[in-house]
């Protein structure tokens, strides 16, 4: 059977296609959102390339909500239809997960996945809870309770919580831009943008970055002092997110961290000052079991579209 898996953010859409259960190397494509009109134009520009065989199934991961067959993207303006998808694909079954959902799915067999570890924590129960989080277009969670189901939520959408001086300021350019001041807002690209434009106005400086894209070469190749403050800042907040989502969720499993600008932000979320760490470990009489707690960033490009093919393996099982 072929099953084609399709992980779409709010920047990126990476597709590909599983053959009795292994990813085709050769089927995998990355393409950029904004070169494209449409999803559908988008998987159907991929399904006509040469070499794709036609798939049975067709899993999307999205990232928004989905509670139907109808679902408009959070970051980007687009609307995915499901039954258009098939009709244009000629895919006969098309299913709508979020991206999270995909990512917690991944979870059954992190051992398959290309993971560094943060920290030396080795308290990790083989049948705990799993969190994944992500920082990337926009910021998310899900977990993997040790029963294999996966919890989504929404949390990138709680509003941030302003614990430092800078976390205030941060917070009140948020607010004046937006009306508040969210998690998925700062603990994505644009928002390392706005760290970096925020700590360029307490320090008197004319911001000569506008990007992540811009900020950590510039903080990593060029010395930039302010553009490397922004990823410590970003880091920093991360940990702390990471570390009050573990606690929600208890995650005893171990906590993995992806997207792209964590990625982006390897070298500054393991250097000698341990920021992200720190953070994330600094939660009061909690902090001795937050150090037993595993962390692990998730170098996989192709996690999502694993998750894909675990979801449909998992709604196969349900239904016998």
């Amino acid at each position: 059977m072929i099953v084609r898996v399709c992980d779409l953010g709010g920047t990126h859409c990476r597709i590909g296609q599983y053959v009795d259960g292994h990813l085709d190397a050769a089927s995998v494509a990355r393409f950029e959102n904004s070169n494209h009109a449409s999803f559908t134009a988008l998987m159907r520009h991929y399904h006509e390339r040469s070499g794709i065989a036609p798939a049975e199934k067709m899993v999307i991961a999205l990232a928004a909500p989905v509670t139907g067959d109808v679902v408009a993207l959070t970051n980007l303006d687009w609307t995915i239809d499901r039954d258009e998808i098939s009709r244009a694909t000629g895919v006969p079954e098309v299913f709508l997960i979020n991206d999270f959902e995909a990512l917690g799915h991944a979870m059954s067999s992190p051992q398959s996945l290309e993971l560094r570890s943060l920290n030396e924590a080795s308290g990790a129960t083989d049948n705990g809870t799993k969190l994944i989080l992500g920082a990337g277009t926009g910021f998310n969670c899900a977990a993997r309770l040790s029963n294999g189901s996966v919890v989504c939520c929404e949390a990138g959408h709680s509003t941030f919580v302003a614990e430092t001086d800078f976390d205030r300021a941060l917070q009140h350019r948020f607010t004046q831009k937006y009306g508040r001041c969210s998690f998925d807002r700062v603990l994505s690209g644009s928002g390392l943008g706005e760290i970096y434009q925020t700590l360029c106005r307490l320090e008197n400086q004319t911001p000569i970055h506008a990007t992540s894209h811009q900020i950590i070469p510039a903080a990593h190749e060029q010395g930039d002092g302010l553009a490397a403050r922004a990823c410590h800042e970003f880091v920093r907040i991360l940990g702390r997110t990471a570390g009050d989502l573990a606690l929600v969720f208890l995650a005893t499993g171990g906590v993995y961290v992806t997207g792209g600008v964590a990625r982006g932000l390897d070298s500054f979320m393991s250097d000698p000052e341990n920021r992200f760490l720190t953070a994330f470990q600094a939660k009061g009489r909690m902090a001795e079991t937050m150090a037993t707690l595993p962390v692990k960033l998730v170098l996989d490009d192709n996690t999502a579209l694993r998750g894909c093919l675990e979801w449909q393996k998992a709604k196969e099982n349900a239904m016998h």
